[in-house]
């Protein structure tokens, strides 16, 4: 076969990957999801599709009561614009009609996704590895846990697989233009979710080292990473000066919340949940975590006279602040009035009590990958999330042995596990890591078939 035949070869499978991602992503949201009874089968669970309704509608990034600074802008901007395109937003339609657009688009990001990790593994371990990673992504349960519903979880999915393909590019061979697709990639992600602020800063200093190591630091290099950080910065900066605008200059980040999301992981590493001694979520009898940690909340901002407000969904309004908002009052406001209250308190345990917040990292490492509503659902999660951690170890030990570049890869799944433990981890965070975990369990399952064919004397095929 030649060069040429290879190439269209090749092509003809990454599209072939994106076909099968996004076919059985389809079939999952409308021929499953809806028909299942293993999870609420909720559309908007969280307010992600209420904000693009309302960008679709007009009225700006607002939740209905002003500006807000909650979420991060590319999933809702995105989103109203499928709904402003290709929806109707007619009296009495049913959150399942209506974000039918966004629902489809959930289904082309993990075609896109399946094709990026094929793409990830032919590089890393080859072909035959590529098309096990490209089949086995989409039939992850975790991976098609939100295609169903307006949350970020699935883009997000996308984003950290395109982290590792970009970052291995960069590492690979650092130019301008691999930089600047790294860089827009990580800007991309961060507007999504704000977690992944500090993975560029996290990353380049390992490619730097593995640069100097392979053959030292020249200016090109330098220069390679200057611009990734300065593009990275730049593309963030349009949101930074909006919520600057909305707030009088007092919140320059992505989105708030952050002192709130980490205070709730102290709730989240009581014995109770991480040991599943109860249920963490749905209906059966205890406090769940959610009420837990919203009382205590809303006991810290009582203690300064101010209101937890909770959002409720209203059969009438759509999202809705509980209790009423004064007059005139916007969510920015309270959103940063909160956010000082509990920053204080987050840095107040922190610098008092360090011993505590390292147990809370030490927890959440775990929690991240395993605990969801019930103890049912989380050894079944927690299941599934070991034996994909097993085989991906196995595909880490066989690209060491092989020497093939795998720690690009690696790095995102890492990096994320690290800042949730440190904030607020459970397992739903960890399912957009499944299309880059299919990569490394591929090869762990391509390599651990070989050594059993070779036990048992039969020949084997090539990896590559």
């Amino acid at each position: 076969m030649t060069g040429l035949d290879q190439r269209l070869s090749q092509r003809w499978i990454g599209l072939a990957a994106f076909f099968w991602g996004a076919l059985v992503a389809l079939v999952f949201v409308f021929g499953v999801y809806y028909r299942q009874g293993m999870v609420d089968a909720v559309v908007d669970l969280n307010g992600f599709g209420g904000l693009a309704r309302n960008i679709a509608r007009g009225d700006g990034f607002s939740t209905g009561y002003g500006p807000t600074t909650r979420r991060a802008p590319l999933f809702p901007y995105l989103g109203g614009l499928l709904l402003t395109l290709f929806s109707h937003d007619t009296p009495g339609i049913s959150d399942a009609a209506y974000y039918r657009p966004i629902l489809i688009f959930n289904c082309l990001v993990i075609g896109i996704s399946c094709c990026v990790a094929w793409n990830i593994a032919l590089r890393v371990f080859g072909p035959r590895t590529a098309v096990l990673a490209a089949l086995l992504c989409p039939l992850l349960p975790q991976t098609l846990r939100y295609a169903g519903m307006t949350e970020v979880e699935t883009l997000m999915g996308l984003f950290t697989v395109l982290l590792a393909f970009t970052g291995l590019n960069l590492v690979q061979a650092p130019s301008v233009p691999r930089g600047l697709a790294f860089a827009a990639t990580a800007a991309a992600a961060t507007l999504t979710k704000p977690v992944a602020l500090v993975y560029p800063f996290a990353f380049l200093p390992f490619a730097l080292w593995r640069w100097y190591k392979s053959a030292g630091i020249d200016r090109r290099a330098i220069m390679v990473s200057v611009v990734t950080v300065g593009c990275f910065l730049a593309a963030l900066a349009p949101w930074s000066l909006r919520n600057m605008a909305v707030t009088g200059g007092r919140f320059k980040g992505i989105s708030s919340n952050g002192p709130g999301e980490f205070l709730r992981g102290y709730i989240n590493v009581q014995p109770r949940y991480f040991l599943m001694r109860q249920d963490f979520g749905g209906s059966g009898p205890g406090e769940k975590w959610d009420p837990a940690a919203n009382a205590y909340e809303e006991q810290l901002l009582a203690q300064h006279g101010v209101p937890f407000y909770r959002t409720a969904r209203d059969p009438q309004r759509g999202w809705v602040m509980v209790p009423e908002p004064p007059p005139g009052t916007t969510s920015a406001e309270i959103e940063l009035e909160k956010d000082r209250i509990e920053g204080a308190e987050a840095k107040r345990r922190v610098l008092h009590n360090p011993g505590e917040f390292v147990r809370k990292g030490a927890i959440q490492l775990l929690t991240f990958w395993y605990i969801v509503e019930t103890k049912k659902k989380s050894l079944f999660v927690g299941a599934i999330a070991l034996v994909m951690l097993g085989l991906s170890a196995l595909g880490l030990l066989r690209a060491h042995k092989e020497h093939a570049l795998s720690w690009p890869v690696l790095f995102p799944i890492l990096y994320f596990n690290a800042i949730y433990a440190a904030l607020l981890a459970f397992a739903r965070y960890s399912m957009p890591l499944y299309p880059t975990l299919a990569v490394l369990a591929a090869g762990g399952v391509v390599w651990l078939s070989e050594l059993v064919l070779r036990r048992m004397g039969r020949p084997t095929i090539s990896s590559s």
